[in-house]
């Protein structure tokens, strides 16, 4: 009897790990469960946790309390994401006026296609990839002026990613939306 009970909360404690366990999937296989912005084949640049971050986006806004449409995950606004990121990481500039990283930010998605209505970016200092989402939903400090985040905007139907561990403290993502997105060719 005793070995029997062992036995039976060992199975289950194996079930149990089993269903809770999710896989580790590749970049690109997590990717691939997003919509995609018109033109886009692929999202090969993304890393695991840049794709899981733009998951968890249309993950947040479908399950809002006013569900939102999924936004379409767009390969030109990650590589402006990234490349912002790089630029925001080892800015030297010191204070730097909303005007002036406004036109940074547009100079920088004009590189990679045109938007139409409006553009804004998100940024996460130091959460790790797999929690960026929860905290900027959260309250993050860095978003004291609105109480939503961008990307939970209704106003937005397009984003992309871009994450850089350039800072030696934490790493650093940004998030950009646009109304509607053009891809470069």
């Amino acid at each position: 009897m005793r070995r029997s009970a062992v036995i039976i909360v060992l199975l289950l404690g194996i079930v149990v790990t089993a269903g809770c366990a999710s896989p580790d999937f590749r970049a690109g296989e997590e990717a691939a469960r997003l919509p995609l912005n018109e033109g886009v084949r692929s999202l090969d640049l993304l890393s695991q946790g840049e794709a899981r971050i733009l998951r968890d986006i249309n993950r947040a806004r479908v399950s809002a309390a006013v569900p939102l449409q999924p936004l379409k995950a767009s390969r030109g606004l990650s590589l402006a994401a990234k490349q912002r990121a790089e630029d925001i990481a080892r800015s030297s500039l010191g204070n730097v006026t909303a005007d002036e990283e406004r036109k940074r930010l547009f100079e920088q998605v004009r590189r990679f296609g045109a938007w139409a209505g409006s553009v804004a970016e998100v940024r996460s200092h130091g959460y790790p990839e797999d929690t960026v989402v929860k905290e900027l939903l959260g309250g993050s400090v860095f978003q004291r002026e609105r109480s939503q985040p961008y990307f939970m905007d209704a106003e937005y139907g397009v984003m992309g990613t871009g994450c850089t561990m350039a800072l030696r403290i934490a790493p650093l993502c940004v998030i950009i939306v646009a109304s509607e997105f053009r891809e470069s060719p």
